[in-house]
């Protein structure tokens, strides 16, 4: 069975981490990186005996890609899904997967219209500890999931400019743990309140974002979701969470980067956590194109896709609008069939 191939779109930091995954793999090839920055593609390309090119459609003509990796800048990734399903290629895109719902339910429409095989980038789902959290929840270890609490803290702020050009904190950062919250309590949102600020870097107030936010989520179920965001820690990559339910509650806890405590005296010294990201989630970038790969052999749909990123993606703008107006607000479904 020949490798699966693979063209990835975007030579920045993502796709960087996906281009040296996928050249990394046995099982798949990176044929094309694709950048409309010529060097930057060039050189990401020559890096892994991949071919490079400015253009989209000189990768999405070469018969021998199966599958596309969008990790390029969000105002690009409409037109980039809606390419890839036109020329039959499965697909991985990055969240979120255009810059508006409008531009999203196109795409879902197209893929669902295709029946493209269609991943979206929740790769914290794919996370050892989140996914075991994930199973005992659904086997009933707990009961019925009442109240679930997420934190997610920066281990450093990033520059207000580039923050608002990923969509802002509560779309950027929030859309993640949104998408891990409808997973765990299995049921569909129905309202958001939002209410944040600048209490990090009063530059963000310049771009219409926080540096720090609280968030409540209502589910169908009745179930509440709560959510504590900041851009800044100082002492690494703090994120985990909960679910609470009526027996019981089950926790993935912040993993620090060492498994190592000291015991001396009066003291106990721990390990720290991991200075950032990456180094937090780096296997779930490995997992998620375990599964995409596993899907696109098996000629079967793909979890999360992008009606899961849909979701998110709706919570996420209900939430901005909650945050504007200093109120609650329904989450309108657009992931929907109809």
């Amino acid at each position: 069975m020949r490798s699966v191939g693979f063209g990835v779109v975007g030579a920045g930091v993502i796709g960087r981490i996906h281009a040296r995954n996928l050249a990394a793999r046995r099982d798949a090839d990176l044929r094309w990186v694709v950048d409309v920055d010529e060097a930057r593609a060039a050189a990401l390309a020559a890096g892994h005996g991949a071919r490079s090119s400015t253009q989209l459609a000189a990768m999405l003509d070469d018969p021998s890609v199966d599958v596309v990796v969008i990790g390029s800048s969000t105002d690009a990734h409409e037109g980039h899904v809606l390419a890839c399903v036109a020329a039959g290629k499965a697909l991985l895109c990055e969240k979120p997967i255009a810059g508006s719902l409008e531009g999203a339910r196109r795409c879902l429409d197209a893929v669902r219209g295709a029946g493209t095989i269609a991943a979206v980038g929740f790769n914290r789902r794919f996370d050892a500890h989140h996914r075991r959290v994930h199973d005992r929840v659904r086997a009933g270890e707990i009961g019925t999931v009442e109240m679930l609490h997420f934190v997610s803290r920066s281990p450093q702020d990033s520059e207000p400019a580039a923050a608002a050009r990923a969509g802002g904190m509560l779309r950027e950062k929030g859309t993640h743990h949104y998408d891990l919250a409808c997973w765990l309590a299995a049921s569909e949102p129905v309202e958001v309140y939002a209410s944040g600020g600048c209490l990090i870097d009063p530059r963000h107030a310049d771009h219409g974002d926080v540096d720090t936010a609280a968030l409540v989520l209502r589910f169908a179920s009745g179930a509440l979701a709560t959510f504590a965001f900041s851009r800044r820690t100082g002492y690494g990559c703090d994120e985990m969470f909960e679910v609470n339910g009526s027996q019981g509650m089950l926790r993935s806890e912040r993993q620090r980067a060492l498994g190592v405590t000291l015991w001396k005296g009066d003291r106990v010294v721990a390990d720290g956590l991991h200075d950032g990201w990456y180094e937090r989630f780096a296997p779930t970038y490995v997992a998620e194109i375990d599964e995409l790969v596993a899907a696109v052999r098996e000629g079967r749909p793909v979890r999360p896709d992008l009606e899961d990123g849909m979701r998110a993606q709706a919570i996420a703008e209900a939430a901005v609008e909650s945050l504007s107006h200093a109120r609650p607000v329904a989450i309108r479904d657009t992931w929907g069939a109809g």
